[in-house]
């Protein structure tokens, strides 16, 4: 099981606004969370999430680095839009709506995650209400926070 007190250093690290920002949890708070995970390993060029795939799950990045691309549709590449590091969490569009996977992740180098379906994220929430609460904020901010950097993106390559 990842290590809740190294997950939590990663994400307190300043990672540009879209880390998974929960100042009050304790490392007892995440080993919760993290006992309703199942670990993931990738080695280097691995893919994790595939653009159209369906499958309603979050990722959060224990080790290594991830790269995340995405399409416009029909045929045009958007190119790389960020890269993950440890302490990130992926997957969280389709994990809110439940439809295809919008972007293709994969990683860089070898890497470590946990996976949190729909059922353990259930789980943890009827056990723990209150966390569950933070996490959705959390989750909220850091989906804002990348529509707002893709907003960004967009506007300086119309100019």
């Amino acid at each position: 099981m990842m290590d809740a007190a190294a997950f939590r250093l990663h994400c307190a690290a300043d990672r540009g606004g879209d880390a998974l920002y929960l100042p009050n949890w304790s490392d007892g708070d995440w080993r919760a969370l993290f006992e309703q995970t199942r670990p993931v390993a990738l080695g280097s060029g691995q893919v994790l999430i595939k653009s159209g795939e369906s499958d309603r799950a979050l990722y959060f990045v224990a080790s290594g680095a991830l790269e995340v691309t995405a399409g416009a549709g029909l045929g045009d590449a958007l190119g790389t839009m960020f890269r993950e590091m440890p302490g990130a969490v992926i997957g969280e569009i389709s994990f809110f709506d439940g439809q295809p996977r919008t972007a293709t992740v994969w990683a860089t180098k070898a890497s470590q995650l946990l996976r949190l379906d729909l059922e353990g994220w259930r789980a943890f929430t009827a056990a723990n209400p209150a966390l569950g609460n933070d996490l959705l904020f959390a989750l909220g901010r850091v989906l804002a926070f990348r529509i707002r950097r893709g907003e960004r993106r967009l506007a300086a390559g119309m100019r």
